[in-house]
């Protein structure tokens, strides 16, 4: 999904620059997609007018991001003592009171993750200064879900110092401070710290300047721009996000929400066709039930014009079965011994002759005892009764000298 950063160039010093249009930052923005970069520059009015241009433009404040200027935002870290993240959040505000010099409450507080027994690393801003930037956003149209400044993405490793040339002023981070100063000030600030590292970007320092720093000190020119380098220093991860608590934005309704909500619409449409359609079928089948069993108890009375009319399904079927000679005992099974034994018999050959049997009703079991002319033939008998559905089990094989006498139980399988 393409990303849009925009950044925010404040032009003259003034608390309610952000508030006017007559002196209003230049915005510069930069659209990230997989195959394709795009930049440029635009004024307050011109830019809503940008996306009719870009048919990939994003409008999912997830997919936004605003970048401010440094010296709005004062990064500072601290130790809050407090066992759960709870209790450290509520304990913030007093632990950093000590470091601004205004009323803590006038402030927006952004933190990183919580986590109880380590410092804390915070974002501050004025709560009237980033409502102004929202504001004015907002009058352009744009709805970042992430307002960052340009002092977090410069954060530097220790002993670097980076530098963003932007016309007559520098932008200088360490990993710990950022400030804005006049470009005729950068290396008096510089040549006092001990740093292994200068990073120039936009921009370069002289050969004089160069010479009057520690010969230890490596210099490295970026050749990018000031904005594309802080652009490719974004990684949210790793970031305050300045929109947190009341100034949290919520999931925007072209984003993932919308796309989660249509499906969600989508299922119901299609549970209420399932239930609208097997209520049709129950209806269908109940209506179809109700005339077979009409057109049953018509053809009872055809038939048996002297019976009283059954008042149930159930009545009838019991009145059918008797009229068939079939016996109606509670939940009888349709199998029984003149079933089984016409079975037993489909397997037994002439030379084969039964003496005996027995029928258990409750088990469906069958016990025989049955003269063979050998023990050879169990297994062939066996067998034979099991393609008619009947399982044969020998409870006892004698040879009485006329050949063998066996005990054999069968039941259906």
């Amino acid at each position: 999904m393409p990303k849009l950063f925009v950044r925010m160039e404040v032009q003259e010093s003034d608390g309610q620059l952000v508030a006017t249009d007559e002196q209003s930052p230049l915005l510069h923005w930069r659209l990230i997609s997989d195959s394709s970069v795009e930049a440029g520059t635009s004024s307050l009015q011109e830019f809503p007018l940008l996306k009719s241009d870009h048919a990939n433009w994003p409008e999912s404040p997830e997919h936004i991001v605003a970048i401010i200027p440094g010296d709005e935002v004062l990064l500072l870290g601290c130790e809050v003592p407090g066992r759960t993240a709870g209790t450290v959040k509520k304990a913030l505000p007093y632990a950093l009171e000590e470091f601004v010099a205004g009323d803590i409450e006038d402030l927006h507080i952004a933190h990183e993750k919580i986590r109880p027994g380590q410092s804390v690393k915070c974002a501050l801003i004025s709560k009237q200064r980033l409502s102004q930037w929202q504001d004015y956003l907002s009058r352009a149209e744009i709805y970042p879900g992430n307002i960052i400044s340009e002092g977090q993405l410069l954060t530097a490793e220790a002993n670097t110092c980076t530098l963003v040339f932007n016309d007559g002023e520098v932008m200088i981070a360490t990993n710990d401070e950022s400030a804005s100063v006049a470009r005729s000030e950068v290396l008096g600030l510089i040549s006092t710290m001990a740093l292994a590292k200068v990073v120039c970007v936009g921009g370069e320092l002289t050969d004089i300047e160069v010479s009057q720093l520690d010969v230890s000190v490596v210099v490295e020119n970026d050749p990018r721009s000031g904005f594309e380098y802080l652009v490719s220093r974004f990684n949210a991860a790793n970031l305050i996000n300045l929109l947190q608590g009341e100034y949290k934005v919520t999931s925007s309704a072209n984003g993932p929400t919308r796309a989660v909500a249509g499906i969600l619409r989508l299922l119901g449409v299609w549970l209420l066709v399932a239930m609208v359609s097997f209520g049709v079928e129950g209806y269908w089948a109940e209506k179809k039930a109700d005339e077979l069993s009409m057109d049953a108890t018509s053809l009872y009375k055809e038939y048996f014009p002297g019976d009283s009319v059954p008042v149930s399904h159930g009545q009838l079927t019991r009145r059918l079965k008797a009229k068939l000679g079939e016996k109606v005992i509670g939940d009888e099974n349709a199998q029984g011994f003149i079933d089984l034994l016409s079975r037993v018999a489909g397997g037994v050959t002439d030379a084969d002759k039964i003496q005996s049997l027995r029928f258990n009703h409750q088990r469906m079991e069958l016990t025989f005892e049955i003269l063979l002319p050998g023990f050879n033939e169990l297994d062939p008998l066996k067998e034979r009764a099991s393609t008619q559905g009947v399982l044969l089990k020998v409870t006892n094989a004698d040879n009485d000298g006329n050949g063998v006498r066996a005990r054999l139980s069968a039941e259906y399988k």
